[in-house]
């Protein structure tokens, strides 16, 4: 049954990437109707809130406009699943996705102590991922879904983009340092809440959120060059833009700095496009905001 099924969703999406980047682009009916549905009414709620906390001077119809724009964006990431998981494996990367500063990397890699990059929810991860692991073997960070389905479906995708998918358990963290270690690159995208050991508070957006703390460990650990990296989606189909940032200094002095100067980057990578990031994620649960969401 796991295996029809799955079967069954990967050629659903073959099919859903054979349609063109600009044609998903403008599939407007679908966006209307989806933000329509209870979910994405969940989702709306969820993203207003947080607009709020990170951008308190706005007012309300900037914050109403700034998110309707985010669940705009966020339906498109779902409509170019198919695209992502399926088509963009056959194609040359340099097709869709224009690359900036990976010549970064390049440099510290020469260093032999490995490289880490962190990433937020901007725009298409899932391009961001295509593009490292077909350039570079990496391991990276995992979540499971909790749709086992759709688990196994992600996961064989990933691996076929060359990614070395690890969960964020304690053999996970060992198969990243030996990464590290072997001088190799390691991908986290460092904006999800992790369980309250793993974290600390530190300021998302000037309000304290719970961060992570595994990515300033890993620094700490292997004295590795730590980079920012994020995706942004350019308008019309017309494609997306991997931007790679020099080597960031301020991460190896303490685990709250080191954590304070992560979420100081990711705000700037965010800042570039704030309607494309995922507000519908709940980023301030556990950071003592009462009744939030």
């Amino acid at each position: 049954m796991l295996s029809f099924i799955t079967k069954t969703i990967e050629f659903f999406l073959f099919i859903l990437g054979l349609i063109p980047l600009k044609a998903l682009s403008m599939l407007s009916w679908w966006s209307n109707v989806a933000r329509k549905s209870s979910l994405f009414d969940l989702g709306a709620e969820v993203t207003k809130k947080n607009l709020k906390i990170a951008f308190p001077n706005q007012g309300e119809k900037e914050i109403l406009s700034l998110a309707n724009k985010s669940i705009k964006e966020t339906i498109k990431t779902i409509n170019e699943i198919g695209f992502v998981w399926s088509r963009l494996q056959r194609e040359k990367l340099s097709k869709y996705i224009e690359e900036e500063g990976f010549i970064n990397i390049n440099e510290s890699l020469n260093k032999k102590k490995g490289v880490i990059m962190f990433a937020p929810h901007l725009s298409n991860i899932e391009i961001l991922l295509n593009f490292v692991a077909r350039k570079l073997p990496c391991t990276v960070l995992y979540t499971p879904s909790k749709n086992k389905y759709f688990d196994k479906v992600m996961l064989a995708a990933r691996k076929r983009m060359g990614a070395d998918m690890v969960k964020p358990n304690l053999a996970g963290v060992k198969s990243m340092l030996a990464k590290l270690k072997d001088g190799g690159v390691v991908l986290i995208a460092s904006d999800q809440v992790p369980k309250p050991e793993g974290g600390l508070l530190s300021n998302f957006f000037s309000e304290p959120a719970l961060t992570m703390t595994l990515v300033s460990k890993l620094k700490l650990k292997t004295e590795a060059p730590c980079h920012s990296v994020y995706c942004l989606r350019k308008p019309k189909g017309e494609g997306f833009k991997v931007m790679f940032s020099k080597e960031i200094k301020g991460m190896d002095l303490d685990m709250q700095s080191s954590v304070d100067c992560m979420n100081q980057e990711l705000e700037k990578c965010i800042m570039n496009a704030p309607e494309q990031y995922a507000w519908e994620y709940k980023r301030y649960k556990h950071s003592g905001i009462k009744d939030l969401y």
